[in-house]
């Protein structure tokens, strides 16, 4: 070790004794100064020297000296017109505290507040427990008195507020809004305090209809009127609707207010659902982004009570009279207050275009969607004046739309505008941007989404015509290379609700397969891994993949093409964790897409036979691996369940897996398959399969997931008692069933007497047909004695 890290030891000094060692020498302070030059382009965001020169890419300045200004004692002097970092945040209490900061300690009591209502939330309760509860809400609302505005804007106590406005009941939901005042505005801007008014006002929605059915709660009668009266939700609303009216331009673009402001529109419409409170639940799409449903997921939130009480959703929700007509209101005043290129910026904008597609949508209910000057009609570039002024006209494709068409944020407006628009602007719109452009549209990283929604409205001569248009840009291979199967999968749900032009979309999908007419028993697979029929063999036999040597008929999107890829790559970043399974040496694994136009082709009743057959003809081997997939088992539920499927089909099905339900059962996938079967199988059938069963009774019940088909199927009872087994899981009786049951109990056993033994051994050899003989015998002994 070196000398001068050798840790030197003195002399251990009593408490007693007195030290005379010579004073230490004073510490200097270590000094923030700073001896490099300091770059002219670093000053203003505190980066130091080194690391901008780094960044600048330019080589380290030497260290230089620097004077200090006479006067500033401990501060560094930096060059003419230049000042010091400012390391300091700032102020953040009016910004992200705009209620003032909550105590520490009520923070501290409301934590504790959350744990307890983790542990009740959706637990049902009653007598003592609920009483119990009940006064736990009461002591917590007492403690919130006074603290609702800062503990709405808190990020830690906002979620726990959150959790307990379910559990609260009219009269409690009234009090909170009521405490609120007017401060809604700043509320809805507010991150945190956003959600909080999102959840109050998905419950007020219930508290709206039965104050409009007359339900009041048991404190609106008791409560003392000399001091002033708890307003009603409804007088809340209409403050609420006065007090964010003039500002409601401005909340729309928001990201924080336009989803509250949404949930608010939605409301004040009569019998439309509302989104559930329930993380991770379904139509939260235009109220609530990926990102809050996610944060509500990780923190567990469930938006239940802690009573016990679900809240009832009424499907035929009702708004008070006095709030009927403020939807509308609100909406005209929006359209006299924005001009169209406000509208316009609104639409491809991420947080606007939802905001717009729910006032489209409100249009066409007001019936106002065809009027000059609409929102449909900016939004359309003025087609619905151009028809209604010449109606035989041929609109030309306009600049925003075609932008529209083309953007990921502005494909979503587009769709909202084909599925609302009145017929005649539909077929407008179809001939104006899609016509023609069809074989390119498809295969568009976004266009084809918009392309798949207007499939749904077509006709049986618009469906010619696209299959046509697809089937001239290279066959339409490129849609199942790229993966782009979205208008595929619309044209195979649209040929089955029309009845029609199903054959023409099968021999679409030829095309896009590659696949040759003598090789139709190859759909099922090449479809299932979405591949054409060259690169499925080229997979299957392990060469190199063929060249395309065909080149497009269309110029490719290179910037969407390169967006596309980017923004899929980052998701696979982002999702890294859910890795899919990595396919074996010679393995296809089955893909979702492929999977769901099978699904949909087993609906399509003139062409399905082709697609079971193909189904039918695969190797044993291919189809438990379909039966134990995660994705592609939802085949074998729609053949067994879907009314177009033949029968014969369903029972071929049954046969080829005759060998194989004990590994089908064994299997977590494969056990759901299972019991699909066991549900559409006859009396005969089931037997068939519970007997192939029988001989691995002891390891099934060992397995994890064949014991509950064990139970289900009453394997047990058929290897004992067949005839009982058939009439309780099959319902069949033996058809001396009834014979059995008219038959008078054996004799009791006496044991006095050999003559009583003997005959009671003699019954006991009788059989059934004995048994029934001696029970006639018996009543025309008793006739004859009633005659005499």
């Amino acid at each position: 070790m070196p000398k001068e890290q050798i840790r030197k030891r003195g002399r251990r000094v009593r408490k007693g004794d007195v030290q005379n060692d010579p004073q230490p020498e004073p510490i200097v302070e270590p000094t923030t100064e700073i001896h490099e030059p300091v770059p002219s382009s670093s000053t203003s965001t505190g980066i130091h020297p080194s690391r901008a020169a780094f960044l600048a890419g330019r080589p380290i300045p030497p260290p230089q000296p620097q004077q200090q200004v006479e006067g500033q004692e401990g501060e560094q002097a930096y060059g003419e017109g230049e000042g010091a970092a400012d390391w300091s945040r700032g102020s953040r209490v009016d910004s992200e505290f705009p209620f003032g900061v909550l105590d520490p300690d009520v923070k501290a009591y409301f934590r504790n507040v959350e744990e307890q209502i983790k542990d009740w939330e959706g637990v049902s309760s009653a007598g003592e427990e609920r009483e119990d509860r009940q006064l736990f809400l009461t002591s917590v609302l007492s403690e919130l008195r006074s603290h609702e505005l800062p503990t709405s804007t808190d990020p830690e106590t906002s979620i726990i507020l959150e959790r307990l406005l379910p559990s609260l009941n009219d009269w409690g939901r009234r009090v909170i809004g009521d405490s609120f005042g007017d401060k809604w505005e700043e509320l809805i801007r507010h991150r945190f305090g956003s959600h909080v008014v999102q959840t109050w006002l998905t419950l007020a929605a219930g508290t709206l209809d039965r104050e409009t059915k007359g339900i009041y709660p048991p404190q609106q009668s008791k409560q003392d009127t000399s001091n002033g009266s708890l307003p009603k939700m409804t007088e809340l609303f209409t403050n609420i609707i006065e007090t964010l009216s003039p500002s409601c331009p401005q909340l729309l673009s928001s990201p924080h207010s336009a989803p509250p402001l949404r949930l608010l529109l939605l409301i004040l419409t009569p019998n439309k659902a509302l989104p559930s409170l329930e993380s991770g639940s379904e139509g939260n799409g235009l109220i609530r982004s990926k990102r809050s449903n996610k944060f509500r997921k990780n923190q567990d939130v469930k938006g239940k009570s802690i009573l016990g009480d679900e809240e009832q959703k009424d499907t035929k929700r009702k708004v008070p009279k006095e709030l009927v007509g403020y939807r509308k209101k609100i909406r005209e005043d929006l359209m006299s207050k924005l001009g169209e290129v406000e509208w316009k910026a609104m639409g491809v904008d991420t947080v606007g275009s939802a905001t717009i597609q729910m006032l489209l949508e409100f249009e066409v209910e007001d019936g106002d969607a065809e009027e000059e000057g609409s929102l449909f009609d900016i939004i359309t570039e003025g087609l619905i004046t151009q028809l209604k002024n010449s109606p035989n006209s041929k609109p030309e494709p306009q600049q925003y739309l075609s932008t529209l068409l083309q953007t990921q944020t502005g494909t979503r407006l587009f769709e909202s505008l084909l599925s609302l628009a009145p017929e005649p602007v539909f077929k407008a719109l179809w001939s104006a941007y899609f016509v023609g452009k069809l074989g390119k549209l498809a295969g568009h990283p976004y266009a084809n989404f918009v392309t798949a929604k207007g499939v749904s409205r077509l006709d049986k001569e618009g469906i010619e015509g696209l299959i046509s248009e697809v089937k001239g840009n290279s066959g339409g291979r490129g849609l199942i290379k790229a993966a782009r199967t979205s208008v595929i999968q619309a044209l195979v749900d649209r040929s089955v609700v029309l009845g029609e032009c199903q054959k023409s979309v099968l021999e679409l999908l030829y095309s896009c397969l590659e696949l040759p007419q003598n090789k139709k028993s190859d759909l099922v697979p090449c479809l299932m891994a979405l591949k054409t029929y060259p690169m499925y063999q080229a997979l299957l036999t392990g060469s190199s993949a063929p060249e395309d040597d065909a080149e497009p008929t269309e110029d490719v999107d290179k910037e969407a093409e390169d967006t596309a890829a980017a923004y899929a790559r980052r998701s696979a970043w982002e999702n890294r964790r859910n890795v899919k399974p990595k396919a074996g040496e010679g393995e296809i694994l089955p893909n979702m897409q492929g999977c769901l136009i099978l699904q949909g082709m087993m609906g399509m009743a003139e062409v399905n036979g082709i697609v079971l057959e193909s189904l039918v003809a695969q190797p044993l081997p291919t189809l438990l691996t379909y039966a134990r997939s995660p994705i592609s088992s939802h085949l074998f539920d729609k053949v067994f369940t879907h009314p177009a499927v033949p029968p014969k089909y369903r029972r071929k099905m049954m046969m080829l897996f005759m060998d194989s339900w004990k590994g089908l059962v064994e299997d977590r996938i494969g056990s759901r398959v299972v019991d699909t079967v066991w549900e559409k199988a006859d009396g005969y059938m089931k037997e068939k399969i519970a007997r192939t069963l029988i001989p691995h009774i002891v390891v099934l019940g060992q397995s994890q997931y064949a014991k509950y088909f064990m139970k289900r199927a009453e394997l047990s009872l058929l290897s004992r008692r067949p005839d009982e087994w058939r009439e309780k899981v099959v319902g069949v009786r033996h058809h001396f069933a009834h014979q059995k049951a008219a038959a008078p109990p054996p004799a009791q056993i006496q044991p006095e007497g050999d003559g009583e033994n003997r005959k009671r051994k003699k019954e006991e050899k009788k059989d059934e047909i004995d048994l029934l003989f001696d029970g006639v015998e018996g009543k025309k002994k008793k006739s004859k004695k009633s005659k005499e």
